[in-house]
């Protein structure tokens, strides 16, 4: 019989616990606390339709801390709000990075909470960047107010500081936007008129109508050749002046070159007028250059997102005295308070105090790293169960994970090899196209017909205008994207596409990827028979319940009976002990409980100085690697493992599934070395991984793969997401690429051989405008059409 799901989460309820809430007339069961205070918060504040209308079950509500406010206040501090919002008159407006988004009903709960607020006066949620725009008056309420209440409903708010870079890339979509809407509105309406004056020639129109149309025509595609196609003539004469003929260059004078000749026309009563073909031919360029930039943006987006777990606050200690201070401000040979829980604001090196710090941000590695007086601590980490007093060494924008960043910005500045090769076929392309369309004008003013040689140009430059060319990738790579979303792959950057049937090397990170990531207990030894397995388990889960430390959490499913513990006492880094009726209880490492053979376990359980039982981990190796791994291998890739982890589980793990090269105790700077000592090599490489410090080896490998189980910020930032937690549908994607590539260089073939055949054509005269528009149209419809089979393979 399965298990009960919670209703709040839709997690397991685990046995014996009682939780419940009746809601639309039935008793609903909760996981949970946690869950149980969030549900009743939400149906209290009238907010229960969320339940009604949500698509997707809501994260796993944690019991609210008790510090909570008092962590949260820091954010009141002036010089803290100051670095995390900006002044809009009497306002104060701040950008929120909300966890726990899960569908449109969390974006429509939380803007409905926020509302009910009277200090609040605008509030906009995002829940596909999971952010929250909000404007309201600080001096009628204190932002950590603000964020105490999304809390109570589940959701755990911090400020988000985007830099300058982000910034600009936002406006300049917001740029493309108007610019798309402004060229694709203007074509509709300029077609409808184009229809009238097409049918008028066949079948009769007044010479006053035709004026009065064209002038309608001339009218509204202003607006096109004045602003949204101006894009275009800047990129071309920036070209231009860096001595450089990229394609914007023809797309210019093809656009205003028949928007002038339409004019003229217009003005004498002379000649067509193709007024519809610069709008049109404006809407689909804009419309795949912004698909290109909204890939960028992403990408850009992404290493903004990893903005949000730096510190906003941090303590700095002058003498004994406690000053809140903004992290940013923070100085070198500063002295910082870090209490249990909190993240380290700089690196720096401890000079009190002894702790564990949970590292995996970084590393991606969860096993938490023992902290003592002279060690040193990284920004961004967290501070699991000791109070520590820090020396900064390196302030927030030199520490490591400012490095990371700026690493990652570095590497995503670079420019693949495909790219350049793309770069160089578009200029001989236009060089060559150049050069025909003047020949062409040259050849007929001079020895055939003056009068014709301005329209036979235009035939030219329009037949040959790169319509079916810039489709030809476009369309195929959005039908791929619509088979492989089907199967469950993700792809955030349609550019992979071209480069994965080109792959040589593919690079894993192990924990989280390989594996399962996280703790799972293997093996349990039994030294006294009067215990039996649920038993002792369930006393080892009820100790670890009161710790952080991530080796706790493979006990929390154990915990079956709540048991009365009493004078509970952690040792930082070694474990924790307490009296349970009448008998004291370690749980721990070796030499906290006291055993000499350590074995293979690292876990112990000590009642009253005697050893009852040794317990060995394990995170596990998923079960489709192994099958995967083989095929890769077989199809011929050069297989790389790549991980932060130093221990013997790497050399486990290579003797298994032999990697051709393996690699353990990277850095993320190391990843990326080795990265790049393939890709300098010519190698093409896609990276998969699922941890923040796999990033910065994202942005330098070609192709980049997190899992659906990965960090947000590795869902955010990587090309490709596997929807389903596991890396089987690599394989797929590897599949889907390649089908896509065959359609892409038929559409490329057809596009090359339509330019072959027209040309000559149009420079022979045989062609007017008017067909070379059709031409056109009919040779971009066949690309679509091509690229749509996709869709039934």
């Amino acid at each position: 019989m399965s298990a009960s799901r919670c209703f709040h989460c839709n997690e397991p309820i685990p046995p014996e616990f009682n939780f419940t809430l009746d809601f639309d007339g039935k008793p609903r069961q909760f996981c949970c606390a946690g869950c149980l205070a969030v549900a009743d918060t939400i149906i209290d504040s009238n907010l229960a339709d969320y339940y009604r209308f949500r698509t997707e079950p809501a994260s796993k509500a944690n019991a609210m801390p008790a510090d909570l406010t008092a962590t949260l206040s820091e954010y009141d501090a002036p010089d803290v709000l100051a670095d995390i919002s900006q002044p809009v008159g009497e306002l104060t407006e701040i950008e929120l990075s909300i966890a726990g988004i899960s569908c449109a009903a969390c974006a429509w709960l939380i803007e409905k909470q926020l509302r009910q607020l009277p200090a609040v006066k605008q509030v906009n949620v995002n829940s596909a960047t999971q952010r929250c725009h909000l404007t309201w008056h600080a001096a009628q309420q204190p932002l950590s107010e603000i964020l105490s209440g999304l809390a109570k409903i589940g959701y755990q708010a911090s400020p988000f500081i985007a830099d300058q870079e982000e910034q600009q890339f936002k406006t300049e979509l917001n740029h493309f936007l108007k610019r798309l809407a402004v060229s694709g509105i203007m074509s509709m309406q300029v077609m409808m008129l184009a229809v009238a004056l097409y049918f008028g020639d066949y079948t009769g129109i007044e010479s006053s109508h035709q004026g009065y149309l064209r002038w309608i025509s001339f009218f509204l595609s202003l607006p096109v050749v004045l602003y949204a196609a101006l894009p275009f003539v800047k990129s071309a004469w920036r070209g231009v002046k860096a001595k450089q003929l990229n394609m914007d260059v023809p797309v210019s004078l093809a656009i205003y070159y028949t928007f002038f000749a339409s004019t003229y026309a217009t003005l004498f009563n002379t000649g067509e007028v193709y007024f519809e073909s610069v709008c049109m031919f404006t809407f689909l360029l804009q419309l795949g250059k912004f698909f290109e930039y909204r890939a960028r943006s992403r990408a850009r987006d992404a290493t903004s997102n990893l903005l949000k777990i730096m510190p906003v606050s941090a303590t700095r200690l002058i003498g004994e005295q406690q000053h809140t201070v903004s992290a940013r401000r923070l100085n070198v040979d500063d002295v910082i308070l870090v209490k249990p829980g909190e993240t380290f604001a700089a690196d720096g090196d401890i000079v009190y105090g002894q702790s564990s710090a949970d590292e995996s941000m970084l590393t991606g590695e969860y096993i938490a790293i023992a902290k003592t007086v002279g060690d040193n601590v990284l920004a961004g980490s967290v501070n699991h169960d000791g109070l520590l007093h820090v020396t900064v060494r390196q302030p927030l924008a030199s520490s490591r994970l400012g490095q990371i960043i700026t690493l990652q910005q570095r590497t995503l500045s670079q420019k693949p090899a495909v790219l350049q090769k793309t770069d160089a076929l578009a200029r001989y392309f236009v060089e060559r196209l150049l050069l025909v369309a003047v020949a062409t004008f040259i050849l007929w003013y001079v020895w055939l017909d003056p009068e014709r040689a301005f329209w036979v140009t235009l035939s030219v430059l329009v037949a040959t205008c790169p319509c079916a060319l810039s489709l030809a990738a476009p369309t195929a790579v959005t039908c791929a994207l619509a088979r492989l979303n089907r199967s469950g792959v993700l792809i955030k950057n349609a550019a992979v596409l071209d480069v994965l049937p080109e792959l040589t090397h593919i690079i894993f990170d192990k924990t989280g990827t390989l594996t399962e990531g996280r703790f799972s207990v293997d093996k349990v030894e039994i030294f006294d028979s009067k215990y039996n397995e649920p038993e002792l388990l369930n006393i080892i889960a009820n100790l670890e319940s009161y710790s952080e430390h991530p080796i706790a959490r493979a006990f929390s499913n154990y915990l079956t009976q709540p048991q009365p513990l009493e004078h509970i006492s952690i040792e930082v880094g070694a474990g924790i002990s307490a009296h349970y009726n009448g008998q004291q209880i370690k749980v721990g490492s070796a030499s906290f409980c006291q055993q000499q053979l350590a074995g293979s376990a690292q876990v112990f359980l000590n009642i009253d100085e005697v050893n009852v039982a040794a317990i060995s981990l394990k995170d596990a190796v998923r079960a489709e690697v192994p099958i995967l791994i083989n095929n890769l291998r077989q199809q011929g890739y050069h297989l790389t493992m790549l991980t932060g982890d130093s221990s013997v589980q790497a050399e486990q793990l290579q003797s298994v599934l032999q990697f051709n090269h393996m690699v353990k105790g990277c850095t993320p700077e190391q990843k990326v070395t080795e990265i790049n000592k393939f890709v300098n090599a010519g190698h093409k490489v896609l990276m998969l991984g699922d941890g923040i410090n796999d990033n910065p080896g994202f942005h330098a490998a070609h192709v980049s793969v997190t899992l659906e189980t990965g960090s947000d910020l590795s869902k955010n930032q990587a090309d490709v997401v596997l929807l389903q937690p596991s890396i089987k549908l690599l394989a797929d994607l590897l599949q889907g690429s390649a089908a896509a590539q065959r359609v892409i260089k038929q559409n490329l073939y057809w596009a090359a051989g339509y330019n072959l055949l027209i040309i000559p054509l149009a420079i022979a005269g045989w062609v007017s405008p008017y067909i070379a528009v059709i031409g056109m149209s009919f040779s971009s419809l066949l690309v679509v059409s091509n690229s749509l089979r996709l869709l039934k393979k």
